[in-house]
């Protein structure tokens, strides 16, 4: 990593999406609350779902359907947006149309978001927030980190951040930007590796393989947590190693509720590893079944093309 990533910020922008439900104004008020010293800019986006109530043409565009949806829209971006200048960001509000997680994603990159923040649903609003439709196409498809609320009981996560790492390249992004967020909030870091014993089960391999295997898995596992856990007490932070044993994604989920983690973060893998941090294995299971927000930051790439170009000119990190 070379420390390139020592004064890193991934949220001078966040995107917060909203449907206009309870849930998804307690994942805004959460994100607000979590990214709110770092004097982020934040968007609030709803988007009506023309797939849903077929296409917006010039002669029904103003119908009472589309009509109410437009108000739900600006109620819902408008409580974002207060909230946010309460706390004291910027803010800026916007109701789209189309395709919701096309349009989030969309709206993102062209704003240059470098968070988003999106919810479950609620019993009001649109049925569209709902993990494994919206939510997972935005993680997805988004090239930025998204922070997906799903369950949120108004804890806050300032106590406890829980970094699930496998020791690959992106993973490390995972860690540097979950490390970023924990210094906003004076965090404690746990540091997670999961050797997972499915895959060297001796009773499904020769047991002499299924040592090596268990063997590489602890080394990997132990520089994963130990890089993780130098970058975190680097930043000024509490920070504690975790090696876990069993099925990754229960194991992660099971650890953040026993320590009473207030945030989890994933990411996904790089070529190198073992391939269990991708989108829709891992990084999914936990998704749907963690009791705390979940931070995935699937690729940031980008974000480190963005810093070095900012080390040379400062201001375009400042917020517009």
């Amino acid at each position: 990593m070379d420390g390139v990533n020592e004064e890193f910020k991934p949220q001078r922008k966040i995107l917060i999406a909203t449907d206009g439900s309870e849930a998804s104004e307690k994942a805004a008020d959460f994100g607000i609350e979590t990214l709110r010293s770092g004097g982020a800019k934040v968007y609030a986006v709803y988007v009506i779902d023309t797939g849903s109530y077929g296409p917006v043409t010039a002669d029904d565009k103003r119908s009472k359907k589309i009509e109410r949806l437009e108000g739900i829209g600006n109620k819902a971006t408008s409580y974002i947006e207060e909230k946010a200048k309460a706390a004291g960001l910027e803010a800026e509000s916007a109701v789209l149309s189309g395709k919701p997680a096309e349009e989030i994603v969309n709206f993102a990159d062209e704003q240059k978001v470098d968070m988003i923040i999106v919810g479950s649903l609620g019993k009001g609003g649109i049925k569209r927030f709902m993990l494994g439709s919206v939510s997972e196409k935005v993680v997805r498809r988004a090239k930025i980190p998204v922070l997906v609320v799903r369950k949120h009981k108004g804890e806050k996560p300032h106590r406890q951040i829980l970094i699930a790492t496998d020791g690959s390249k992106i993973t490390e992004k995972a860690v540097d930007c979950g490390i970023e967020i924990a210094k906003l909030n004076g965090s404690k870091v746990y540091a997670a590796y999961v050797i997972d014993t499915t895959s060297c089960d001796p009773n499904l391999m020769d047991e002499d393989w299924a040592q090596k295997i268990y063997e590489q898995f602890e080394k990997t596992g132990y520089g994963a947590v130990s890089y993780a856990v130098e970058k975190a007490k680097a930043a000024g932070l509490e920070a504690e190693s975790v090696m876990l044993r069993g099925n990754p994604a229960e194991q992660i989920v099971d650890f953040a509720e026993k320590q009473k983690v207030g945030m989890i973060v994933v990411g996904s893998l790089g070529k190198s590893g073992s391939e269990q941090f991708s989108i829709g294995s891992i990084s999914a299971k936990v998704l749907r079944n963690a009791s705390v927000p979940v931070l995935v930051v699937r690729d940031i790439y980008e974000f480190v093309e963005v810093f070095h170009r900012c080390q040379k000119s400062p201001e375009v990190l400042a917020p517009q």
